[in-house]
């Protein structure tokens, strides 16, 4: 079973993170395992490491601009063993970890459950751990779903934050007291948790000043505040901790790597003092089983799949979704400059298992200038599309 060590991050002062042609005013609530990869990999450098010792050991497709025609373009791919792969930063509310809602989830429901609850069913974006573990073993969900009444007490299922969270009755102990308990310190009943919040995904009010005649204009940026006790965790599937990177070992330079980011931020709107946070490792690691070749396998991250694994792995998937990703890039050898788009297979996908884990590639997304015929900074800019995935059963009939 893979053992993913937990990272809880806690957001004082808010998050932001952009979304794909969605303006400023909106913010994403979870954070993309390719951001969180590149945003290591950036600290490394600003901490005076080197990134190509770094990329040295991990699979990775370089992109070489031949020639002035696109037809000449090739790709270089290099093997590597990966020493960790993350996880995807999801919502986590006290001691209860979220997971992304599968996109094949309504294959686990009765067809009649379904045409009567296909609303609420869709208004579901996060699983808890509880909830996970029935949908990798491929019970039946019928009746673990939370009421349809939001003042029948829960039985099974618990929604929370009006449907958006969906876990069980027994995990509502570990929910924080902010959300659990009343300002007297009374246990809420179980049917008003629709009414908690465990985050909060508002816009705050910015004023931008002209240089020239120093007049203000007003602007709006998206905003996520957690609640007390909540924030966002990731899970790190370690294959070789020891692994060298320079004069230490992967292990200790993440370490350090995490504690500098939570002083600079995750995110946009950093300069603001969005996306500082605090870190800390939870005292157990979480056990999820393996994917079994050619079984489905669930992504717990995004996922750019390697030219040899195309055949199978998304040919003969189950259900999944596509992102682009783009975005602009900051370096210290240039201005920054818009990303080449890449589509990653999101997360809650269900694709074939292919075999020994991990699967997929870092590509590199460096712009490309065909006017000039040369590419727009002079070192590659990786992109994250390690898969990190766990093993699901057939839904039973």
């Amino acid at each position: 079973m893979p053992m993913l060590d937990v990272i809880r991050l806690s957001f004082p002062g808010g998050l932001h993170v952009g979304i794909h042609s969605v303006t400023l005013e909106a913010s994403g609530v979870y954070i993309p395992s390719d951001t969180l990869f590149a945003a290591l990999v950036d600290a490394y450098r600003r901490t005076g490491g080197n990134p190509d010792d770094w990329m040295q050991s991990f699979p990775r497709a370089r992109f070489v601009q031949a020639g002035a025609r696109p037809r000449e373009d090739r790709w270089e791919y290099a093997d590597a063993q990966a020493p960790f792969v993350l996880t995807s930063a999801f919502p986590y509310a006290g001691g209860v970890y979220f997971f992304p809602k599968p996109v094949a989830l309504r294959r686990l429901f009765d067809p009649q459950l379904l045409k009567a609850r296909r609303k609420e069913l869709d208004r579901i974006r996060y699983v808890s751990l509880e909830i996970l573990h029935l949908i990798l073993r491929g019970e039946r969900l019928d009746g673990w779903l939370f009421p349809t009444d939001p003042k029948q007490k829960p039985d099974k299922g618990v929604a929370l934050q009006g449907g958006t969270f969906w876990l069980t009755v027994k995990e509502c102990e570990q929910l924080p007291s902010t959300i659990a308990y009343d300002g007297r310190r009374r246990k809420l009943p179980l049917c008003t948790m629709r009414q908690q919040s465990v985050f909060n995904n508002g816009q705050v009010p910015r004023v931008t000043v002209s240089r020239i005649t120093s007049t203000s204009q007003i602007f709006h940026a998206g905003r996520v505040c957690f609640a007390p006790d909540c924030g966002l965790w990731l899970g790190i599937h370690w294959y070789g901790p020891e692994a060298r990177l320079g004069q230490t070992t992967f292990r200790e330079a993440l370490e350090r790597l995490f504690t500098l980011l939570g002083d600079d931020g995750l995110g946009g709107e950093r300069t603001a003092g969005y996306g500082a946070f605090r870190w800390g490792r939870a005292a157990e690691p979480l056990q999820l089983p393996d994917p079994a070749p050619g079984a489905p396998a669930l992504l717990l991250s995004r996922y750019h799949p390697r030219a040899a694994e195309l055949p199978d792995v998304l040919t003969r998937a189950q259900a999944y979704t596509l992102t682009p990703v783009g975005g602009w890039l900051r370096t210290w050898d240039g201005a920054a400059q818009r990303r080449r788009r890449v589509w990653l297979v999101s997360e809650g996908s269900i694709v074939h298992a292919m075999g020994q884990l991990p699967w997929g590639d870092v590509v590199d997304v460096r712009p490309v200038y065909r006017a000039s015929g040369d590419l727009g900074i002079p070192h590659p800019v990786w992109r994250c599309g390690l898969a990190l995935a766990v093993g699901m059963q057939e839904a039973v009939q």
